[in-house]
């Protein structure tokens, strides 16, 4: 249940980013647009008023140069007449000199000094927006004015003229509120489909994570060995690689317990047989034996299913890489001379020879406790196995270490079985428990040696090569 919240999650996640990522895109595209239309809609009606003014100036100069006559004060050129609704007003050296009716009460912009025209917003009395132009020029004073004397003096100086312009500016301000609407209802719309699609199109993006699921949901303990298909999609490469490589790994641990556990029954089935055997037999038919010497035969049973284990679950960490290597230099021939001590008891129970080559200060990098269990199970085996009153060859040289003993009952196939786990010739093994050269051949593998066996005119030899 929480993997399949995770899943939608996962899915409404990214539609949200996707699509909070397209609005922000999309609206801050939308503002830039509008204010870059609303400005070049502002410049153009500026623009056209602009000319409108200079139209009128224009028109006011002609007129006072082609008649001598006092300028008529409520005079309204035709182009204006026809625009709707416009104020304007001229005055020259600060008298009126003619203007629209209602013009003197609307609140015109002032020029500043050395400035030649502005531009303001205006409303008038009915609640009309207009937009205004306050403009410098100068004219031809000489019919200006009803009265020749007040003209005469005005000439001496032909004083600047300030022109005001205002017309209705609603029509520009409904067209940019539609501009307005029209790009809203586009960015709407544009949500409204990414709304729409993003979840479609996140969905089907991540259907393949769903044939993965799927993939997964068929791979168990039953079937250890199957693995993921790869994937062209370069996202899913990567994943899929580990995973697989987790379920490699998982694999071999499932495949060593498999192995431990059978192991484990298969060589102690005929010890706690022997046990049971021998409890049952000693309780219905009582032998009359020293209770010490009962417990002996016990704990030596005992004894050969510990060993068993032991082997067994070290043999399964060094194979697992749990058994952590502690490399250091080694002495060998001190090593070799300790092993011997060590087995001298067992080679005098046998009646063997030891015969010894051991180089002086031999020094292995090697981790000092496998390396005492590497060569204590080679030698042990050569102890175990060698035919009573032979002679073994212990011989330790700067780069190898080997054991040769007797063994005239082994084949060329035999030698190429003795690295299985429990396999042993014949059926009497003793104590041994078919697990020394297996064991040894792990052990060698996790320090880097190399354990060789050759079987030569009735001589096997176990040999240990450092790689260089």
């Amino acid at each position: 249940m929480s993997s399949s919240r995770r899943a939608m999650s996962l899915r409404i996640r990214t539609t949200l980013l996707v699509i909070a990522a397209i609005v922000v895109v999309l609206g801050t595209a939308t503002i830039v647009i509008d204010i870059r239309v609303d400005n070049e809609v502002a410049q153009r009606a500026d623009a056209d008023l602009l000319e409108h003014a200079q139209a009128l100036a224009d028109v006011f100069v002609a007129r006072t140069r082609a008649s001598t006559q006092a300028f008529p004060s409520q005079w309204t050129p035709s182009f204006l007449a026809d625009d709707g609704i416009n104020y304007f007003h001229i005055d020259c050296g600060g008298q009126p000199v003619v203007s629209s009716d209602e013009a003197g009460s609307l609140p015109w912009p002032m020029l500043a000094q050395q400035q030649s025209m502005a531009f303001a917003d205006m409303t008038d009395r009915r609640g009309t927006k207009l937009r205004a132009i306050a403009l410098h020029f100068r004219p031809d004073l000489d019919a200006m004015h009803d009265a020749p004397s007040d003209a005469a003096n005005l000439a001496a100086g032909v004083p600047e003229c300030l022109l005001g312009l205002a017309v209705d500016y609603s029509e520009v301000l409904a067209f940019q509120h539609s501009m307005d609407h029209i790009e809203f209802g586009c960015v709407v719309l544009g949500f409204l489909v990414v709304a729409i699609l993003t979840p479609l199109l996140v969905t089907r993006s991540l259907r393949p994570l769903a044939g993965l699921a799927e993939a997964m949901d068929k791979i168990g303990p039953e079937t250890p060995s199957m693995r993921l298909q790869s994937s062209p999609i370069r996202e899913l490469s990567p994943l899929i690689a580990r995973f697989n490589a987790l379920l490699s790994r998982m694999e071999e641990g499932l495949m060593r317990e498999r192995q431990f556990a059978s192991g484990v029954a298969h060589e102690l089935r005929t010890p706690l047989a022997e046990l049971r055997t021998g409890i049952e037999v000693e309780l219905r038919y009582p032998s009359g034996r020293d209770r010490q010497a009962l417990l002996a035969d016990l704990g030596e049973i005992g004894g050969k299913m510990e060993r068993i284990v032991t082997a067994l679950l070290l043999l399964t960490r060094i194979e697992a890489g749990i058994e952590q290597l502690s490399l250091q230099n080694v002495d060998v021939s001190a090593l070799t001379r300790a092993l011997a001590t060590r087995y001298a008891l067992r080679l005098q129970e046998r009646a063997l020879q030891l015969q010894l080559d051991i180089a002086s200060s031999v020094i292995w990098m090697a981790d000092s406790t496998l390396l005492d269990v590497l060569l204590g199970n080679l030698l042990s085996n050569a102890v175990a196995y060698a035919p009573s009153g032979s002679t073994i060859a212990l011989r330790c040289a700067p780069l190898s270490w080997s054991v040769t003993n007797a063994a005239p009952d082994l084949t060329d196939e035999d030698v190429a079985r003795m690295k299985q786990r429990f396999w042993r010739k014949g059926r009497d093994a003793g104590v041994h428990t078919g697990l020394g050269l297996a064991l040894a051949a792990s052990v060698a593998h996790a320090q880097s040696l190399q354990m060789k066996l050759l079987l030569q005119d009735g001589y096997l030899r176990t040999e240990v090569l450092v790689q260089a």
